[in-house]
């Protein structure tokens, strides 16, 4: 079996150009086609989201009341690449913490706006979302190395604009938005790092790792053949971070399984290791949505715990113990979407029910896919 997969890897490859980036961008990014908005920018060269649902946009238009809570800009930022990227930056009066957030590959910004307003209002904090070279407005083609000069030119604005990354800032990674992450991570010093349905690395997704590379399936593996190759590698990167992470999974995800999230915990330096939030039954599709009393709870109390830095780390996680649902709770785990059958298509934008608070007001728009 790792021959035959190593095999069609070769013939990937060679079909490619023998260009291992060009494998790696069919199979990781699926942009929505067409975008979920566009940027319009006005006479002052003040940018903002037009959303080509119309529905969508009539939606954003009727809580404008409430994202006036909020500072919302839109920017267009250059990045190391030549590439022009969008960043959709909320700002909560009077607070320093700013989530950096690196979305998932099958959606843009648009389609998590709702979410994202209700984020910054729920946790009170400032976040800064952008889409990857090739999503939403930004130009180019999605590549790894690419997502790794977005989130490089999108750190730099918001170091230049004031935010100090080592007492404020924590990234946000979400499933192929971890490498981005952990890359940025492993090279600069931030308050925290949240992962969200990550990956150890992209190989070990397709193809999970043999129990030893001495054995004969673990020689012909795609992760041994092609080790020095293998892109997104995050159980490398996480071994250098220097601040806690906190790890987010679900034990029925069916297209990153969480396997990937205890490998990545045990990678973990000891002192940075926080006990990771692992949900009894949660999909790939709908972490927050399985419960979003509890998703708030658990990341309030992250975000709360970076204030104490000589925080010690919890005691390695129980699986057998993995966190149920609320019964309490009125959300309803939603079935896997069929389009993860497809390798490579976490699609998990997610739109959770709103605080209780903005309940009337705030309904987020059903995915146009």
């Amino acid at each position: 079996m790792g021959c035959a997969m190593s095999t069609a890897i070769l013939c990937l490859i060679c079909n490619s150009s023998c260009s291992i980036s060009k494998v790696v961008s069919r199979f990781a990014f699926f942009p929505p086609s067409p975008p979920t908005y566009s940027v319009e920018e006005s006479p002052e060269g003040v940018g903002r989201l037009v959303f080509a649902n119309p529905e969508m946009q009539a939606a954003v238009d009727s809580v404008a009341h409430v994202a006036q809570l909020l500072q919302i800009t839109v920017h267009t930022l250059l990045t190391s690449r030549k590439q022009r990227i969008t960043l959709l930056h909320f700002k909560y009066p009077g607070v320093q913490t700013t989530l950096l957030w690196s979305h998932a590959n099958a959606m843009d910004i648009g389609e998590m706006y709702f979410f994202l307003l209700q984020l910054a209002l729920n946790l009170r904090v400032n976040i800064a979302a952008y889409d990857y070279s090739g999503y939403g407005a930004s130009t180019g083609r999605p590549s790894e190395a690419g997502i790794y000069s977005d989130i490089q030119a999108v750190y730099e604005h918001l170091v230049d604009s004031g935010v100090n990354a080592a007492s404020d800032l924590v990234l946000y990674g979400q499933s192929v938005g971890s490498a981005a992450t952990l890359w940025l991570g492993s090279r600069v010093q931030v308050r925290g790092i949240v992962l969200h349905t990550p990956l150890t690395s992209g190989l070990r997704v397709l193809v999970p790792a043999a129990d030893g590379c001495c054995s004969i399936a673990g020689c012909c593996s795609p992760v041994c053949v092609y080790a020095l190759c293998d892109p997104f590698p995050n159980m490398r990167r996480i071994k250098r971070v220097e601040c806690p992470v906190l790890i987010i999974h679900g034990t029925s995800d069916t297209t990153i399984d969480c396997s990937h999230a205890m490998s990545l915990y045990h990678k973990c330096p000891a002192e940075c290791q926080r006990d990771p939030y692992i949900i009894r039954g949660a999909t790939h599709d709908n972490i927050v949505e399985f419960d979003p009393e509890r998703y708030f709870e658990k990341m309030r109390a992250f975000l709360s715990s970076l204030e104490d830095r000589d925080a010690r780390p919890l005691a390695a996680p129980n699986m057998s113990a993995a966190v149920q649902p609320r019964t309490t709770s009125t959300a309803q785990p939603r079935t896997t979407s069929t389009t993860d059958a497809r390798p490579w298509r976490p699609r998990s934008p997610p739109h959770g029910p709103p605080p209780q608070a903005f309940d009337p007001v705030i309904k987020p728009v059903a995915s146009r896919r």
